[in-house]
């Protein structure tokens, strides 16, 4: 008889209003710490106490913020790995009215053999400002880790008042090969970050940062400007120069307001 494989389940459903929460709730492996700060920002550090997901796990989580200002970030770097069964699901739904957010995850990191379907959905209103930064790790090089088999769906989907203004997604389907090698895709590096920013501070920084992303020279990256958004591509061979270069655009547009956990 065959037995059932015990699995992870995490769900968090929080809101935070004039900067208090007024609703916490946690289940299974998601847990939810708010750190005592000095600054005026109210910082949430998301933790996954199973130490990473695979086959079958499943994770939610549910973020209402109004009047508030706040940075999201989580104790450490989310870990997929190999498994048997359905790939894991991660699902992030986050509202923002009336807010200043910055969506500040530590890097997701795929291992050889992984399998994960992973959907973002946040949706802003017109006096909110939105920062996001995502980063993936395929494979960590200083583990000397290849990853040669993967299937990672990853969808996100951003609007403001319910109206899609950034939508991407990512299908990686096993053998990965012609993917890293594309020069037009990974092009053999194995860890990149997109960084979106939406709101009226777009056009408050957008000129700053382009002199920002100029200085760079020791990864790839690139910025874009349009219909008032901006979006930041940067890939590198490791993560830890990609580090070093994201911490770089974080203290220099968002200043004091990187959540401490960020740089552990």
């Amino acid at each position: 008889m065959l037995k059932k494989l015990q699995r992870s389940e995490g769900e968090i459903d929080l809101k935070i209003f004039d900067n208090e929460i007024k609703k916490f709730f946690q289940k299974g492996s998601s847990k939810v710490l708010i750190p005592n700060s000095h600054n005026k920002i109210k910082e949430v550090v998301l933790i996954n106490t199973s130490g990473g997901a695979t086959c079958n796990d499943i994770i939610k989580t549910n973020i209402k913020i109004e009047n508030s200002k706040t940075s999201i970030t989580t104790q450490a770097a989310e870990k997929i790995y190999a498994g048997i069964g359905d790939p894991a699901h991660i699902n992030v739904n986050i509202s923002i009215k009336n807010s200043n957010i910055n969506w500040l995850p530590k890097e997701l990191i795929l291992f050889n053999n992984a399998k994960l379907k992973r959907n973002i959905n946040i949706d802003l209103d017109r006096s909110s400002n939105l920062f996001l930064c995502e980063t993936l790790i395929f494979g960590r090089k200083a583990m000397q880790e290849k990853i040669n088999n993967l299937f990672f769906l990853d969808h996100w989907n951003i609007s403001i008042n319910n109206e899609i203004k950034h939508f991407e997604a990512i299908n990686i389907n096993k053998n990965i090969d012609q993917t890293f090698n594309n020069k037009f895709s990974i092009n053999q590096n194995s860890a990149f970050s997109t960084v979106l920013i939406f709101g009226d501070i777009v056009d408050q920084i957008k000129d700053d940062l382009k002199k920002i992303i100029k200085k760079i020279t020791n990864v790839s990256c690139e910025i874009s400007t349009w219909n008032n958004k901006i979006a930041i591509r940067c890939l590198a061979n490791d993560n830890y120069n990609l580090k070093k270069t994201l911490n770089y655009i974080l203290e220099n547009i968002i200043h004091d307001k990187v959540p401490k956990s960020w740089y552990l």
